[in-house]
């Protein structure tokens, strides 16, 4: 019996150790990619907590990526003969998340959201530059393009050359806007594809491994680290589908039954951000689990703990996997509403949309014929699987998740790009998400 115990312990342990390698990779090397990277995005909330514990800077303000050619998908085109090709880019860290104080009025804000402005707005080059440079028209129409990004949460950029290649692009972003991009909100737990590294340009999903995954809604968020804003760039569009998804969050605001919304907000949400397989354990005796699940428990939670230094917080689950038995990795509570940190508009900040496991089921059936090929990646698949919770860690109806689900797809518009169109989002306004795809799509992002 005790052979039978360490054998136990020493599997899963093993199991582990190998997927605690794969999603974090090992200390002080370049982590592994994360492969549902919009998932685990918003679900690095993971490893952090809304202030209640230290949080330690990035020890190197370099982009630090695993990538095999940073090259592979630059569109071949020239920048014009009068810009100067901008230098390589050192990315300083995501900004910290602005959760501000918990003192909404839910009544009032539905309320308030009765009127919002048209969304997105929409500039095109041929109407609005003329014969001037494009550059320069970015340059001299800067505020006027920031303050409609402020007032409708997405600014989309239709007909423009500058951007259609990774250069450009960031031309457009850093010199033309004046904004200076940020590291990958993924960078302390996993390195996300590149476009053109020293552009700072990340891929968006692009995998056709993936394409039959549709990316929920969700604001790009991973614990204490959030981007202000955002530019998501066509660098070549899918034959068919593969359209950018965006979201009004005060439109959830103004549509969500008022009931269910209280009683989020009151209880806040927490999110499971990884999953570790236990079922071998399902079929022992009762005597055996109670012994080898604490020794298995305490393997995963000190692996964590010595890759990151932000809470996290096992917990044996029967509810997520068709009632198989896991070990979820969860993150601390948030509020799924908060003040935009410029406006001071309440906003929608909940990933219910992208991280539910019952949508994710539900979206899987509707858009991909119940297969969305995770089988077809990588066996990390099955750890890099999220769902949401109540704060205090009981689960959501799934009537409540069906709503959501419901007023979010009333809502989104599916924004068709071509080569170097452009969608400009206010990240703590604006979600996003991408529609499933047939063929080859490269789209590229910018923090």
């Amino acid at each position: 019996m005790v052979r039978a115990v360490v054998a136990i312990v020493f599997s899963a342990s093993l199991l582990i150790g190998v997927a605690y390698s794969g999603l974090f990779g090992a200390k002080g090397k370049s982590p592994a990619r994360l492969r549902y990277a919009p998932r685990i995005s918003g679900g690095k909330t993971m490893l952090a907590t809304r202030g209640r514990l230290g949080v330690t800077q990035s020890r190197n303000s370099k982009v630090q990526l695993c990538v095999r050619n940073p090259n592979a998908f630059q569109v071949s085109a020239t920048l014009s003969p009068q810009l100067e090709a901008p230098k390589p880019v050192e990315l300083a860290p995501c900004p910290f998340t602005m959760w501000g104080n918990k003192d909404i009025d839910i009544d009032a804000v539905q309320g308030e959201s009765q009127s919002l402005p048209a969304f997105p707005y929409e500039i095109n080059a041929k109407e609005a530059v003329g014969d001037m440079n494009e550059k320069e028209y970015f340059q001299t129409h800067k505020q006027e393009i920031m303050d409609k990004l402020k007032t409708h949460g997405a600014v989309v950029l239709r007909n423009f050359d500058l951007t259609k290649t990774p250069q450009g692009f960031r031309d457009m972003w850093e010199n033309g806007l004046t904004l200076s991009p940020c590291q990958d909100p993924l960078q302390s737990v996993a390195a996300r594809q590149t476009v053109s590294q020293k552009d700072g340009v990340f891929e968006a999903v692009n995998k056709p491994s993936l394409n039959k995954y549709f990316v929920g809604m969700h604001n790009e968020m991973v614990g204490t680290r959030t981007p202000k804003k955002a530019a998501f760039v066509c660098l070549k569009p899918a034959e068919k589908g593969g359209e950018f998804l965006i979201l009004n969050g005060q439109q959830m605001l103004r549509d969500l039954n008022p009931d269910f919304l209280k009683r989020l907000y009151s209880k806040d949400m927490r999110y499971a951000v990884a999953q570790f397989p236990m079922d071998f354990l399902q079929d022992k005796p009762q005597f055996l689990q109670d012994l080898v699940k604490p020794a298995i428990k305490t393997v995963l939670d000190f692996a964590i703990k010595q890759k990151v230094d932000f809470y996290t917080e096992s917990v044996w689950d029967t509810t997520t996997n068709n009632g198989d038995l896991v070990l979820q990795v969860r993150a601390a509570p948030n509020p799924p509403v908060l003040r935009h940190p410029e406006t001071n508009e309440p906003v929608w900040f909940a990933n219910i949309h992208s991280h539910s496991s019952k949508l994710r089921d539900m979206r899987a059936k509707i858009y991909s014929g119940g297969d969305e090929g995770r089988d077809k990646t990588t066996g990390s698949s099955k750890i890099n699987l999220t769902d949401v919770f109540y704060g205090d860690g009981t689960p959501i109806s799934e009537e409540d998740l069906k709503h959501v689900a419901e007023v979010t797809m009333k809502n989104v518009k599916f924004i068709k790009l071509n080569q170097g169109d452009v969608v400009l989002v206010d990240n703590y306004k604006t979600q996003h998400g991408r529609n499933v795809f047939e063929g080859t799509r490269k789209n590229a992002v910018t923090w």
